[in-house]
């Protein structure tokens, strides 16, 4: 029995990177949110992992509770994205299924897997050097944003161009809030500096 459970798990995780449009359908039909969940905290575990290994673990150590919180905000992540992007999407017109919307959006995750063994042939090949493993970080999260945007057209029914727009513009959005915030604290202080 949980061996051909396991076979339907790995048959649908190969279908899901090299058969595009069954694997749609798959997600269409049983939305198996268990492994939008698992795809997304397997990605957590290996990004955690490979920015141990690559000593960029800026605030916190490598414990079993700081894994937990990478884990939580990966699983907060998941849920806030799927709502903000399917409510884009559905504000433009695009009809799609939000339920299967965070299936393909966890799955996608699962592209940081690579990374662990991408950061330990790169730091191999390219000792004490920093950029190959920063470009090794940007092509496996450029690869997880690509599957995202593979999701929402294979779900809504968008484009590529419109599919990349969506995912970019709530990136764009939060940049300008915090942009805006910056400018406008610092207008407040050099405004209680002169009144002073």
């Amino acid at each position: 029995m949980v061996g051909l459970v396991t076979m339907d798990v790995l048959e649908f995780l190969y279908d899901y990177f090299e058969d595009r449009a069954h694997a749609a359908a798959l997600i269409r039909q049983r939305r198996p949110y268990a492994l939008g969940v698992l795809g997304a905290l397997l990605g957590g575990i290996s990004l955690f992992a490979a920015e141990a290994l690559a000593s960029r673990l800026m605030f916190l150590s490598f414990s079993v509770p700081a894994l937990l919180l990478v884990l939580l905000w990966q699983l907060t992540v998941l849920f806030a994205s799927t709502a903000v992007l399917h409510l884009l999407l559905d504000m433009t017109g695009a009809r799609g299924d939000s339920g299967a919307l965070f299936v393909h959006l966890g799955l996608s995750e699962l592209a940081w897997l690579a990374v662990v063994p991408a950061v330990l042939v790169v730091q191999a090949a390219f000792p004490d050097r920093a950029w190959p493993v920063r470009l090794a970080f940007a092509a496996v999260g450029l690869w997880s944003a690509a599957l995202k945007a593979r999701g929402m057209r294979d779900e809504y029914g968008v484009g590529e161009g419109r599919a990349w727009l969506t995912l970019g513009a709530p990136c764009v959005a939060l940049a300008a809030l915090l942009a805006l915030s910056a400018t406008l604290a610092l207008v407040a202080l050099i405004v209680k500096a002169l009144s002073s």
